[in-house]
């Protein structure tokens, strides 16, 4: 049997391991170097029957195989990686964070987001209408990045799938339903057929985790094999043409056990994390942020590449002018530092920050038993507080800030009245000058393309995202206000992505996609969207197609007709066309001091680049409502060419010495100096009448 709640007694009386245990633990407190991997304990993998999957050749069952004795499995999927969202679905705990009402939770798992256009059906609804994204839809759309536990084994009111207890509380309850796409119509979902899918440790902890076979049985709804299909890279199991996956025995010891180089079972690697996060990677020079046929969403939302190797050395894709960034894609990959030196277990004794004020200690390695960790590893990551992520809203800014690792004002000599600067702008405004990847530029949900879906552009490139030869001219980012750690407001770089959709005045939420479908095609057939005859004639061009140039709200008439064909196909009965702006902060690809901004004129300026203008949405339509961080807003500017992100107003609490503009300031300098010239004038005009007398 395998025990990974390690103490004197299991370890054979071994007090050098604990001792070896708890240094490399606490090593992470004191330098950015790896801690020394410590071997894990032989582990079988076991069933839901708590059998070995070499005998049953049933799927393998994580709290069974992890939990029991080793870890307690319950306390770790509680945490928001497993809940996203679930355990958080609370009206009063999302009104006090200006979460909208429509949202059912702040995490993925409930709340409306501009890029799907999608959100998970609230519980206990009774009209047909208000029915999206099921919970077993929402695990095939979403599930292959999330890590199951919490949201794929109970549902809605907190019953375990499967048992007797957990029954459909009518035909339209979303735990055991889902919509047909054809047919619109709300069918139930037969969990005997797709099992259920346990909390992923795998994906994590296994180097070679394969989150492109997990995602493809999320995707067929074969909820159960899901993690057995993370092993697909490891030489463990292997995909069977019924669904299902079979065991190598050559894979395993002849008690049992797994080879251990297989799992080769660690902390969460760079690479584990870039699976669902972004571009992440230990220098390397060739770069794939399209991976699982899906893009990595820390690179699409923001364009962050966290690669310790010099941007100048890129091979792969074309990155325009990289022969004069003679510097790393982020200063921190460059000095080894992973996710987990910042995004800790909050309760890990090698990395916990020190919470008691009064003892004057910024780290307390040791506070905690290494066991007692090991059996119940908090995994509420340690994270920050950007927007417009609202998920854990309870543990935001739990990781340490730039300040609790770098001493600024023992630096940036160059930089007068030090502590002012420090507290109006994050340190990334200065250290994130410029992307120099492409991110999401809009998602345009208003008005569908032939084949169903969003109007998608990005930023930063010429030519696809999926072509290598593409020349990546990357981009500036926008600044606005927001709170730091102490809740003071601060300026800080932000990608913009702009999304159009459809809301419904009457009952307060977002109109669904398949609703816009509805209005926008006669036939919803796979690979036949065929749009209306309104359509075609409203926005076609002479050939009577709908291309993009054409897919365009130029006219109010045109917003009129959708509107109306939106009532009455879709019957909703009062939509609104919306635009929304959503600022994604930046906290990855950060520049080192030698490319930092140092310049005074670079915010001190007219010019200032606080108030450089970043293109939207070309398309977007006039004079209808824009809503930013969840408030209508004035943020969009119409006036040049295209719109263009207006933050003035959002700076406007923010005085800058030779950017801002204060009417009476100037009218009051003017007069000033005015002033002083005529005493002058008539001082020296006296004197000098006077000398003659």
């Amino acid at each position: 049997m395998s025990h990974l709640y390690l103490s004197p007694r299991r370890l054979g009386g071994s007090a050098a391991v604990l001792t070896a245990l708890a240094a490399a633990l606490t090593l992470g407190a004191q330098t950015a170097a790896p801690p020394p991997k410590l071997p894990h304990p032989a582990l079988t993998l076991k069933d839901a029957e708590g059998r070995n999957v070499l005998d049953s050749g049933r799927p393998i069952s994580t709290r069974q195989t992890c939990g029991g004795d080793c870890h307690d499995y319950d306390f770790i999927a509680n945490s928001f990686h497993f809940q996203q969202g679930k355990t958080e679905m609370d009206r009063t705990l999302l009104s006090s964070h200006g979460i909208p009402a429509f949202n059912s939770s702040p995490g993925m798992f409930g709340k409306f987001s501009i890029i799907p256009n999608r959100q998970l059906t609230h519980a206990d609804i009774t009209d047909p209408a208000d029915a999206d994204m099921s919970q077993p839809e929402w695990l095939t759309k979403c599930g292959g990045c999330h890590t199951g536990g919490g949201i794929s084994e109970f549902d809605l009111k907190g019953r375990k799938f499967g048992t007797p207890e957990a029954t459909p509380s009518g035909p339209l309850d979303p735990s055991y339903t889902i919509r047909d796409r054809a047919t619109g119509k709300v069918m139930p979902w037969d969990w005997a057929k797709s099992g259920t899918a346990e909390a992923d440790c795998f994906l994590c902890h296994v180097p070679k985790a394969s989150r492109a076979a997990r995602k493809k049985e999320y995707a067929a709804g074969n909820f159960r094999w899901a993690d057995n299909a993370t092993l697909a890279d490891t030489g463990i199991v292997t995909a069977a043409a019924d669904g299902t996956y079979k065991y190598n025995r050559d894979a395993f010891r002849p008690d049992g056990t797994v080879k251990a180089q297989l799992l080769d079972l660690s902390d969460p690697t760079l690479e584990n994390c870039a699976q669902c996060h972004g571009f992440t990677a230990r220098n390397t020079t060739n770069i794939q942020p399209i991976q699982h046929a899906d893009i990595l969403r820390g690179t699409e939302k923001a364009g962050w590449i966290y690669n310790g190797a010099k941007i100048s050395d890129t091979e792969s894709p074309k990155i325009t002018g990289k022969e004069h960034m003679k510097y790393p894609w982020d200063a921190h990959a460059a000095q080894g530092l992973v996710c987990i030196d910042c995004h800790f277990s909050p309760n890990n004794p090698g990395r916990m920050i020190q919470e008691d004020e009064r003892k004057n200690l910024r780290y307390k390695p040791g506070s905690l038993d290494p066991a007692v960790y090991l059996k119940r590893p908090d995994h509420n990551f340690a994270r920050g507080n950007i927007p417009p992520e609202t998920v854990n809203i309870t543990r935001h800014n739990t990781m340490r800030g730039c300040g609790d690792c770098h001493e600024a004002e023992k630096g940036h000599a160059f930089l007068p009245y030090k502590s002012l600067h420090f507290q109006a702008m994050a340190c990334q405004t200065c250290h994130i000058p410029a992307v120099h990847f492409w991110a999401y530029r809009s998602d345009d949900w208003g008005f569908l393309m032939d084949t169903g879906t969003s109007r998608i552009t990005f930023r930063g490139i010429e030519g696809s995202i999926v072509d290598p030869e593409s020349d990546i001219t990357g981009y500036l980012p926008a600044y606005i206000p927001s709170p730091g750690k102490d809740g003071r407001m601060q300026i800080r770089p932000t990608n913009l992505i702009t999304g159009v959709y459809w809301l419904d005045k009457t009952k307060g939420r977002p109109v669904f996609t398949w609703q816009v479908q509805q209005a926008f095609f006669q036939s919803l057939a796979e690979g036949d969207w065929q749009y209306r005859p309104e359509i075609v004639k409203a926005f076609g061009d002479k050939d009577g197609i709908v291309d993009i140039p054409q897919a365009v709200y130029d006219t109010p008439q045109k917003i009129a007709l959708v509107r109306g064909l939106l009532q009455q196909y879709a019957g909703v009965a009062d939509p609104e066309l919306r635009i929304e702006v959503v600022p994604w902060a930046m906290s990855h690809s950060i520049a080192g001091k030698g490319q930092a901004v140092k310049e005074c004129t670079a915010c001190h300026a007219r010019n200032s680049m606080l108030n450089r203008p970043l293109d939207l949405n070309t398309f977007l339509p006039k004079n209808v409502p824009v809503i930013f961080r969840g408030k209508q807003a004035n943020v969009v500017n119409f006036e040049g060419t295209e719109p263009t992100f207006d933050n003035r107003a959002l700076l406007g609490g923010f005085y800058v010495i030779g950017k801002s503009r204060s009417p009476f300031v100037e009218w009051t300098g003017w007069v000033a100096v005015a002033g002083a010239l005529l005493f002058s004038l008539v001082h020296g005009g006296l004197r000098a009448w006077k000398g003659r007398a």
